[in-house]
């Protein structure tokens, strides 16, 4: 055997042991050989490799059982071999937390981003960074790395954001300006991207292959997991949801040239629910407010959330119909009010469907971003850890 194959089956094979060491809790090196087809011998080497290298550690002492014979030892994931910075560079707010490789959250801080967006926000995360590692009594050399998300078209291989209009940003090349104030492997995507790997790793979508999660805020916009992988597209712009269109009479007099967003978006995302009742009411009204007037049974409110709602609905059963999701997650401002429009939705979606799909909203808050962030660096960073 070519030594280059021996190491790549051995790392193959140590990825195999921690994943099996942490999706037991505790087990045994037996446990392990037996599970695995793996020789008592190979895996008793590996795993002394795992424990050097403080990925495990063992628990229990080995007393003798009732039976007679020596309890195993038993083996136990250490997430706290290393620490992963996650940050949401969102339009309204930045948030930033550092995790262990379980995704556990140890510290967490957000700052408002347009006020800091011309000059200071690259100051500000670096602050919040530093601010958070003195919290948790870590230095650099126990964190692995940086995971970033962002609201636009990101170049994920260039580490370029290509267009981001909350954040007035073309071709802007993100990482390259994180390496400014981080000496560490970075990663970028797009937010809602990082928000379907979160689901995918330690939200409700952490047992299905295939998931879509739907941000419906000022926008609307999805993350695709296709067979357990994140779906980019040729241009890294894969589930723009927000651009389908619905409704063939009103797209006649729809101008995305000009509005600069997708059809969908323009009649079904929070910020056009809120903009259109405010119209009717001639006052600001949010989101939010529409759907409890909406609940009270306003004629406006019912007339604007009725439509899209509806639209959303064409959108996301044209998504079940494509893609054939296990699962779909509602993020964003609006998924808040899903209890009020869900009947109303999975009654249209079926009529159109093949096949019924869950829709369930996400059941993270604040600290969705960063354990998105989190989520996509250790599944693009080279590590012994397989998420």
């Amino acid at each position: 055997m070519q030594k280059g194959n021996a190491a790549y089956i051995k790392k193959m094979n140590q990825k195999l042991i921690l994943k099996c060491v942490m999706n037991e809790q505790s087990t045994s090196r037996a446990t392990i050989s037996k599970k695995l087809a793996l020789s008592k011998p190979t895996v008793s080497t590996l795993v002394d490799q795992l424990l050097e290298e403080n990925w495990i550690f063992e628990t229990g002492n080995g007393e003798a059982s009732t039976s007679g014979g020596r309890k195993p030892v038993n083996l136990m994931f250490n997430p706290q071999k290393g620490y992963i910075i996650g940050i949401d560079i969102g339009g309204t707010n930045v948030a930033l937390g550092i995790t262990d490789l379980n995704g556990k959250v140890y510290a967490y801080r957000d700052f408002p981003t347009q006020v800091n967006l011309e000059h200071h926000l690259f100051e500000e995360i670096k602050q919040s960074v530093e601010s958070m590692k003195w919290e948790i009594g870590i230095d650099d050399s126990q964190i692995l790395g940086v995971g970033a998300g962002v609201p636009g078209i990101t170049n994920v291989k260039e580490g370029t954001v290509k267009e981001a209009p909350a954040l007035k940003w073309k071709d802007f090349p993100i990482r390259e300006r994180l390496k400014e104030i981080f000496d560490l492997p970075i990663y970028i995507d797009n937010d809602v991207n990082i928000n379907a790997l979160g689901e995918h790793w330690r939200g409700v979508g952490r047992d299905k292959k295939n998931l879509i999660y739907i941000a419906i805020g000022t926008g609307i916009g999805s993350g695709i997991m296709i067979n357990g992988k994140l779906y980019r597209g040729s241009n890294y712009s894969a589930g723009e949801i927000g651009y389908l269109v619905t409704d063939r009479v009103h797209a006649k007099d729809y101008h995305p040239v000009y509005a600069g967003y997708g059809f969908l978006e323009s009649v079904a995302s929070g910020s056009s629910i809120g903009n259109q009742l405010s119209e009717r009411l001639g006052r600001n009204v949010s989101a939010k407010e529409a759907f409890d007037l909406y609940q009270q049974q306003d004629q406006a409110a019912m007339e604007v959330v009725n439509f899209a709602i509806e639209n959303l609905a064409l959108g996301i059963a044209n998504y079940v119909s494509l893609f054939d999701p296990e699962l779909i997650i509602l993020g964003g401002g609006v998924s808040g009010s899903y209890s009020i429009f869900r009947k109303q939705m999975v009654d249209i979606m079926k009529r159109y469907t093949p096949k019924e799909c869950e829709v369930v909203p996400t059941t993270f808050e604040k600290e969705a971003g960063v354990i998105g962030a989190v989520a996509l660096f250790l599944k693009e960073f080279d590590t012994l850890i397989d998420i």
